[in-house]
């Protein structure tokens, strides 16, 4: 932890190197600079090449990249202020080792968001029948979803039916999947997308046989949002309004047009309006994103349930929810803007 927080410090000082002393920035644990799609509300949210974004309320952040199990240790100690797109296993796993100065304080996507991707010789789930499967990590949500839809749709369980390889959350998996070093990869849009037009089929959504299921989960220092109450919830407010600017159809083609020009999802090559369409229809008029931030406990339940079923977690483990999530900060963002409240999870 000691020389976690020296690599912070150094880099956060490079980096805020020249920015005025008026108002320290926000510091945000990210995952990558590039975009995730089913967490694009908050990174949208901070960025000012989005209509309206920060017009309102404009806050400087200091993205940090570190790895997503680093999350909410970094949060907790307040090394880091807030950390985007992290798991619930990830938060679930940290709560129950003691790690209590921390909370979710909105969501990515409230619908899930996998697709289970193979190489051109597999056509149906049965045909991964003693074949290998890609994975970022075995408690990552794209081994969830595959051993999900592997076993609702065909039956199958790992390891006594398929295996298992871990292959990494970067471009790595992909190339494996390309090069047919492994027979299928859970992934999503727009890069699922790409796979798809180079020959690679889908064999399956994780929500045909998944019907809720959250992706994706923010998390801010307990004590710094509230010593940071207002500037916090201002932060809130441009997350909801840009989630309205999403969500609004009248936006479709302003929000295509953006994709296309500041979203690369791989290799800095920026997205084709094809795809871009499609990754908007995917995320935007499936509702699968959250466009406020919130997703009902129903939806939680969900993935907790799962975490049980693959054995990673017993009912004795499962934290109180309403002490894990705590939505009023957005409620009083949601309030502030005169929008109906959301129901906080129970206790």
């Amino acid at each position: 932890m000691i020389r976690m927080r020296q690599w912070l410090a150094t880099a956060l000082f490079v980096a805020t190197a020249g920015v005025a002393a008026a108002q320290q920035p926000v510091t945000i644990a990210i995952p990558s600079e590039s975009l995730t799609g089913f967490c694009m509300g908050i990174r949208l949210a901070r960025d000012p090449s989005v209509p309206g974004a920060q017009d309102r309320h404009p806050i400087a952040f200091q993205n940090v990249t570190l790895p997503i199990p680093q999350f909410p240790v970094t949060v907790n100690s307040n090394d880091v202020n807030m950390g985007e797109c992290s798991g619930i296993s990830t938060v679930v796993n940290a709560w129950n080792r003691g790690a209590r100065d921390f909370f979710v304080f909105s969501v990515g996507s409230k619908l899930p968001v996998y697709q289970l991707i193979a190489t051109p010789r597999i056509t149906v789930l049965s045909d991964l029948r003693g074949r290998s499967i890609g994975i970022p990590g075995i408690q990552s949500a794209g081994a969830e979803a595959a051993e999900m839809i592997l076993r609702r749709g065909a039956r199958l369980e790992p390891q006594r039916d398929y295996n298992f390889v871990s292959v990494g959350a970067g471009p790595g998996g992909a190339a494996a999947l390309s090069a047919g070093r492994i027979d299928a990869m859970p992934y999503f849009p727009p890069i699922s997308f790409i796979l798809m037009d180079q020959g690679l089929p889908a064999l399956a959504d994780l929500v045909t046989h998944v019907p809720q299921y959250v992706t994706g989960v923010h998390i801010v220092n307990r004590r710094w949002a509230e010593q940071n109450r207002t500037r916090f919830v201002n932060f809130l407010k441009n997350m909801v309004t840009t989630g309205d600017w999403l969500a609004n159809p009248a936006n479709e083609q302003q929000v295509v047009t953006w994709f296309t020009q500041h979203w690369a999802p791989v290799g800095g090559q920026l997205m084709s309006r094809d795809h871009a369409q499609r990754t908007y229809d995917f995320y935007v008029k499936d509702g699968r994103i959250a466009f406020d931030g919130y997703a009902p406990e129903a939806g939680v339940r969900a993935n907790i349930d799962i975490l049980i079923e693959r054995g990673y977690l017993t009912r004795a483990e499962v934290p109180p929810l309403g002490q894990v999530f705590n939505f009023s900060y957005l409620n009083q963002a949601l309030t502030e803007l005169g929008r109906p409240t959301v129901a906080e999870f129970s206790r």
